[in-house]
């Protein structure tokens, strides 16, 4: 009976300091929740909705090659060319020389193909984005941060298994980020991959004079002026 009687307060006892720890819990996330909505948020230096036409994305990615992928190949456009050149003077002194013929073809055939294909990525990804051409967003601007937010349809809200886009916040310390400037646009280049575009359509010249301060001074030589070429 004693042994019995023992192993029921010892029981009863887990149970408490199980109730008791659940309690410390629930307390902990209810002060970090209390914590976190008292926290004020960050006061933006400016805000806009803006949404992007088929065409000045096309023109973006247009500047993103020329500034990042066109280097590459114009160095394959030379290191290729050369060799071509060397088997046509080859073929010059020995017009039978079968095998000159192929190699000189196969390296033209690359130059031609690096091109191609980098014309070719950029009219597939217009194709992909010509259905998201309504779509808008809201760009803010903080002292050390900006976010991007897809805003919904009110048809995409009633739909059952509508999920809201999760905002997107690039920290200018956290992240690789370039941006390029001409007369119509702000490019956004994040990690060299994913590109935002901000058409000075949508801006008064107070913001646009905004972002161009705040790029120029926290990017330094990872902001651009570039030409509309």
């Amino acid at each position: 009976m004693d042994n019995n009687e023992n192993k029921n307060q010892e029981t009863e006892l887990e149970e408490v300091k199980t109730e008791e720890a659940v309690e410390t819990a629930e307390k902990a996330v209810d002060n970090a929740d209390e914590a976190e909505e008292a926290q004020p948020e960050k006061e933006p230096v400016l805000s806009f909705e803006y949404d992007v036409k088929n065409e000045e994305e096309e023109r973006a990615f247009l500047a993103f090659q020329k500034k990042f992928v066109y280097a590459h190949n114009w160095k394959i456009t030379a290191a290729f060319g050369v060799v071509a050149v060397l088997f046509i003077v080859s073929i010059v002194r020995n017009p039978s020389g079968y095998l000159n013929w192929v190699l000189a073809f196969i390296c033209l055939a690359i130059i031609v193909l690096t091109w191609y294909n980098t014309r070719r990525i950029r009219k597939y990804l217009m194709q992909a984005l010509k259905p998201l051409e309504d779509d808008k967003y809201v760009f803010t601007l903080y002292d050390d941060s900006f976010k991007i937010e897809t805003l919904p349809t009110e048809e995409e809200k009633q739909e059952e298994d509508f999920t809201p886009v999760p905002p997107r916040i690039v920290g200018f310390e956290d992240i690789s980020l370039n941006v390029l400037e001409n007369d119509e646009m702000f490019i956004i280049i994040l990690k060299k991959e994913t590109i935002y575009v901000l058409a000075k359509r949508v801006m008064n010249e107070q913001q646009q004079e905004t972002l161009r301060k705040t790029f120029s001074e926290l990017l330094d030589s990872d902001y651009e002026m570039i030409d509309n070429k």
